[in-house]
């Protein structure tokens, strides 16, 4: 039995033709693709003056200014520090000041098993994109936080994020919250 065999573009209208230098295009006249083109070309220009100099996009938050530590964790100050083995840390108060040439110094106090003192001194650079500010120590080899900036002016709220071996416990992380005071 032998099967017939059928041209490959049976019942199919030819919409394309086979040129002289192999290219195929399309015998359609349609008006279709060319206003997609031109649609293309209006929304590229619209995007492209969108993208101007004088953009409104995210701008470096303005974050110079003294901060003093609001909550530790979703709890108010005093905080006893969780987890720091034999001692019992408890911050009382903390302050970070952040200045215009991009230095940073923090200062906890509190007490360590019932002695009053300093818990913790830092300083180092930060940077700011958009509203994130990514600090690097100069005092604690390897030490790095990002806080995120809420608010402006003396509304400012830095909600930041340190490691929990920067205060001496085994949690992996703790979440402050620093209000601007001036």
């Amino acid at each position: 039995m032998e099967l017939a065999r059928k041209p490959a573009l049976a019942n199919v209208s030819e919409p394309f033709n086979l040129f002289e230098d192999g290219s195929m295009r399309s015998k359609s006249n349609s008006s279709a693709p060319r206003f997609l083109k031109g649609a293309i070309a209006v929304a590229a220009v619209v995007l492209l003056a969108a993208c101007g100099s004088d953009s409104t996009g995210p701008k470096n938050a303005n974050v110079a200014g003294t901060y003093s530590l609001s909550t530790v964790n979703g709890a108010s100050l005093p905080y006893t520090v969780p987890n720091t083995g034999a001692n019992v840390e408890i911050v009382q108060a903390a302050t970070i000041t952040l200045t215009g040439d991009s230095a940073y110094t923090v200062n906890a106090t509190g007490t360590v098993n019932g002695s009053a003192g300093t818990l913790l001194t830092d300083a180092g650079h930060y940077s700011v994109a958009g509203s994130q500010v990514t600090f690097t120590s100069t005092a604690i080899p390897g030490a790095h936080y990002t806080a995120v900036a809420s608010g402006t002016g003396a509304s400012t709220v830095l909600t930041a994020s340190i490691a929990g071996a920067i205060v001496n416990s085994t949690d992996l992380s703790f979440t402050l919250v620093l209000t601007k005071t001036s």
